[in-house]
């Protein structure tokens, strides 16, 4: 009872979280904003959302052929049909209910493909572990690539903070607010590693697993075709975020280096909240800064980023899921005509 009371508090505070993100992009918004915003979306080229589907659906079957890859030396051989069906759902589930995805997606390929839901879950260490490094290089190289934009932005951020706090106005009290924030959590953090002997228990766990989970890669039979589908699915990513970036008029002259930026920081919004609610629009919005974009386009793209990812996981995790009961029947009635 206490472990679903605390669930139901971490539940209500990640959307309490997301809705005051909400409430944080537009509470300011003037007459001249809303209606800067209005035009942009008027003159947008929602159509081009279409190829950015197809991408994304891309992007999701290499991932359901890499996944293919892992289970396969478990002595199982699902299609990557229910694969990419368990993928679809998992992804639905991280939009209603933070980090439930993973486990939901297991147990639909399980009751799918009859393959124990322990044997899944621990395929998903070496994807895991693989994606992290993965994300730590592309971060690496996204900074390298945009340094000049980023140090430009920071710099003036910087010092506008440091005017706010000296001359005082409500800008002092929201940046003093967010530092002593940053501060007691770092505190807080620091506190419970040094005293605490199962958190510090917990982080070497958590490393030792990743550890675990990359040296299991090394041991699959076809380690290029891992890499490629690796590749293409970060390359879906990039491209999927870039497309969508030309569905506006003033973001349609952006390079793809932009869009690498605005994949990796948008990835923290949707680590943030529920499905990036509120927070991937606002990161979106302060990237696109670093190039010059005024907010209210940056609101405007960052919205329409969201809302696009949001119908595609909501409308293909709702038909993965009916198919995945039809390939669940189809295989019971193949099993009953052709019985062992």
């Amino acid at each position: 009872m206490k472990r679903i009371t605390l669930y139901i508090i971490k539940y209500l505070v990640g959307f309490g979280i997301a809705l005051f993100f909400v409430w944080w992009s537009v509470h300011s918004l003037t007459a001249a904003d809303t209606a800067d915003i209005k035009a942009a979306l008027l003159k947008a080229r929602f159509w081009l959302l279409l190829p950015v589907f197809a991408v994304l659906i891309a992007s999701h079957w290499f991932r359901a052929r890499r996944w293919k890859q892992l289970i396969q030396p478990l002595g199982y051989t699902p299609t990557t049909a229910q694969l990419l069906c368990g993928l679809l759902i998992g992804y639905i589930a991280n939009q209603l209910i933070p980090r439930a995805g993973e486990i939901i997606r297991c147990t639909s390929v399980a009751k799918a493909a009859q393959i124990p839901t322990e044997k899944l879950i621990g395929t998903l260490v070496a994807e895991r572990a693989f994606d992290i490094l993965c994300l730590a290089i592309i971060t690496t190289a996204t900074v390298l690539l945009e340094y000049q934009h980023m140090e430009t932005y920071f710099i003036e951020l910087y010092n506008r903070a440091g005017h706010s706090i000296v001359n005082g106005g409500n800008g002092r009290w929201w940046w003093l607010l967010g530092i002593a924030i940053v501060i007691l959590s770092l505190v807080w953090v620091w506190r419970r590693v040094k005293h605490h002997h199962k958190t510090a228990h917990l982080v070497k766990s958590v490393m030792k697993g990743l550890a675990e989970g990359l040296r299991s890669i090394q041991r699959l039979e076809n380690k290029p075709l891992f890499l490629l589908n690796t590749l293409l699915i970060w390359t879906c990513y990039i491209f999927s975020t870039w497309i969508g970036c030309w569905a506006l008029q003033e973001t349609a002259h952006l390079p793809v280096t932009t869009a690498l930026a605005m994949l990796i920081f948008g990835s923290l919004g949707i680590m943030v909240t529920p499905g990036g609610l509120g927070a991937y629009p606002i990161i979106i919005q302060k990237t696109l800064s670093f190039y010059g974009l005024s907010e209210n386009i940056g609101r405007a793209s960052g919205w329409i980023l969201w809302t696009a990812q949001f119908i595609f996981t909501m409308v293909t995790g709702t038909i993965a899921w009916i198919m995945i009961h039809h390939l669940k029947q189809r295989m019971n009635e193949k099993r009953s005509t052709h019985p062992a």
